[in-house]
This record gives C-alpha cells, structure tokens and sequence, in this order.
C-alpha cells in the first residue's frame, strides 16, 4: 500500500485532475485540496503525480524514482513503509464529554469509513487504549481453513491513544470477528501491577448489518462499534505493595497457626459467570439482543416456529433472571418483521402485575426494541 504524506501531489485514477494532500486522515483515506476546497478521498483512488523536469528526471514532493522503479511498482503489492508509520497509525483519542465519564480500558472499534450509509463499504479497525497505562498487544486471526491463529499484528498504543490495525471491507468481516488479542498494561511506576489478558474475539458478522449498531461513543468523533476487551477497574492485580510485606507475613502466619489447630480453612471459589453477565449494562440495567442469529450457531434446519420458541424460551429466562436479580430495566430487541414475536413478548409481560413496558428509544434501538420496567413489588 502507497503511503502518502501532507504536501503530496497527485491524480485521480477515476476522473481527471488532481490536487495537494492537506491531511492524513488514515493510511486509507486523506483529504485532498481541490481548487480551495479539501476533498476526502481513499488512498486507493489516487497516484503520486510525477512530474518532468528539465533533465528529463522524474519526482515528486516526497519521493524521487527512476523510470525503472515506477515501471516495476504494482500498486497490489506492499512496500516499505516509512519510519514514521507509527505516528500515521497512532493518535490521540477525542474525548467528548461522554467519552472522558467512558469506563476506563481497552476496547476494539470498528469504524465504517462512510458514516452516512454505515453499514455498507469499508471499515477502520482501532485498537482503542482508553486507560492510562501504555498497552503491548499481540493479535492473532483465525485461519478456519487451516484450523489455526496466525499472528497478525503486535506492538504498542500510549495511554489515551488508538492505533489503526488495519482497513477492511465486508469481505474480511469474517476473519477480523474471529481470534485472539493478548494484553499486558504498563505503567513506569505503579503500586500494582495487573494481571495479562487474554481476550476471544467473537462477534457475528450479522451485527453490523443491524440498525442501530454503530453509535456515538465519546472516544470517535464518528460513529463506531465498539468491543470491550480489558476494563482496568476490574482487571484482576498480579502483585500489590500497597499490602506491605509485615501484613503478607502476618496473614502467612494466621494460615499455618489454623492449620496447627486443625482448622479447616476453606478455600473462596470463584463465582461462576452467569449467561446472564453478558447482557448487563452496570449494576441495574441490562439489554438483550433476541434476534435468532444471536442465539443460535447455525439457522440451518429451523423452521419459523422453531425459531420462535427459541426466542421465547430465552426471552423468559432472561425475565426470570432479570426479576431475581433485582434490576430496574431490562430491555428485549426483538425486531421488526411480522411482529410476532413482539406480541408474544408482550402477552407474557402482562401476566405480571409489577412490570411496566413500552417501546424503547428509537433514537437507541429503532422501532424494535420493548423496554421493561420492573416494578419493586414483586409478590
């Protein structure tokens, strides 16, 4: 892929004319003043405009090639970038004042390149550090094919930064919803040090065809889908020297003084995770995504009913899961379509005399989304 810098000239390869590079949005993407006005413009649509000099030399702005080296290019093959492709691919984060109350952490976002259709064409692929730790990543792709990861990224993003791992189309959705990302946070000085993570990346691809998947975040100023990786609130500590040594020693001490007096010392388990943990927003609200390709592998077999009685049976699990816990909210996208689903949906819900529910924002969730509101006497 060409690498193009501010001050470039070049051509358009699909109509006449040309103009000067006055930004570097991304490696795939710059803005291109045009007779005053700048242009955005993909990588991919553009060349570097050689010109002829006096001595018959050819060169440009940036770069200076014999007829040889512009006659062996290939615009398909990669080469070599230059020592600043860093500093193209990393930048700063825009805080809005939703993205500075964003919970703390690393994320991966998918940004669609054109933000008036969303979910059609390309998208920008970011590693996205919203913490202040300096992030090491390794990213690995699964090869379904070969049945294997293969390595396909690793490096660097400061604190409050994103890096842009890659730009893709409908095509490699496939490929980049699939694998494994390790993490390690690091500070220079640091009373605890945190735990590694490793993270699966699994996300359908028929999530980004959905209305209402790409939203504003705080983090972008465009519209994006943002994954949660690492949250540094609730990464677990590796070692923390604010507990001194004299206080680890004591603790060391109680344990074996138990055990000289043949007190069984029971050992906590870690709390299974629910099915249920996925669907929570925080502490009182959760959001469940019913549409069938999100419960089951493979559609393949299922008859409407089928399908039908799946939804509902999760439908009501996620009900009764929701009224043991307590929460306030609980809101079911379900769709448009025929609108059945929604009627059953609802003549469930009236069985309860302490739910209330009505449709859920559009502006969130479109027109099909209930939202349920449970009441606290749940006799």
């Amino acid at each position: 892929m060409r690498t193009f810098k501010v001050g470039d000239k070049v051509k358009f390869l699909d109509q006449q004319g040309g103009g000067v590079i006055k930004k570097v949005i991304s490696p795939s993407l710059v803005n291109v003043e045009v007779d005053g006005f700048e242009i955005p413009t993909l990588t991919k649509e553009i060349v570097l405009d050689f010109v002829e000099d006096k001595a018959g030399k050819m060169f440009t702005s940036q770069s200076q090639f014999t007829n040889e080296d512009t006659a062996m290019y290939d615009e398909n093959e990669d080469i070599n970038l230059p020592n600043d492709e860093d500093d193209v691919r990393q930048e700063r984060l825009y805080l809005s004042r939703k993205g500075q109350e964003k919970e703390k952490g690393v994320y991966l976002a998918f940004v669609p390149c054109d933000q008036k259709w969303l979910i059609a064409g390309e998208y920008f692929v970011y590693l996205v550090n919203n913490s202040d730790y300096t992030l090491l990543y390794s990213l690995f792709l699964r090869d379904e094919e070969n049945e294997c990861f293969i390595g396909e990224d690793f490096g660097s993003v400061e604190e409050k930064s994103r890096f842009l791992l890659a730009t893709i189309d409908d095509k490699q959705l496939e490929k980049w919803t699939n694998g494994v990302i390790q993490i390690l946070l690091h500070r220079d000085k640091s009373k605890s040090i945190l735990m590694p993570a490793n993270y699966q990346i699994k996300i359908k691809t028929s999530k980004f065809f959905k209305e209402g998947c790409f939203e504003e975040s705080g983090l972008f100023v465009e519209k994006a889908l943002l994954v949660p990786i690492v949250m540094t609130k609730t990464q677990d500590i590796a070692v923390d020297y604010e507990q001194t040594l004299s206080q680890r020693q004591a603790v060391a001490k109680k344990l074996q003084d138990m055990k000289a007096d043949n007190v069984v010392v029971e050992v906590q388990q870690t709390k299974p995770q629910s099915f249920f943990d996925k669907h929570l927003v925080n502490r009182h609200e959760a959001e469940v995504d019913l549409h069938i390709e999100e419960l089951v592998d493979t559609e393949k077999g299922l008859e409407s009913i089928d399908k039908l009685n799946i939804q509902m049976d999760y439908f009501r699990k996620c009900l009764d899961k929701a009224i043991e816990m307590n929460l306030d909210k609980i809101v079911f996208i379900h769709g448009v379509g025929q609108g059945v689903l929604k009627h059953n949906i609802e003549e469930e819900l009236q069985k309860f005399s302490f739910i209330h529910y009505f449709p859920a924002s559009m502006q969130q969730y479109g027109v099909g989304a209930t939202e349920v509101i449970i009441g606290k006497n749940r006799k």
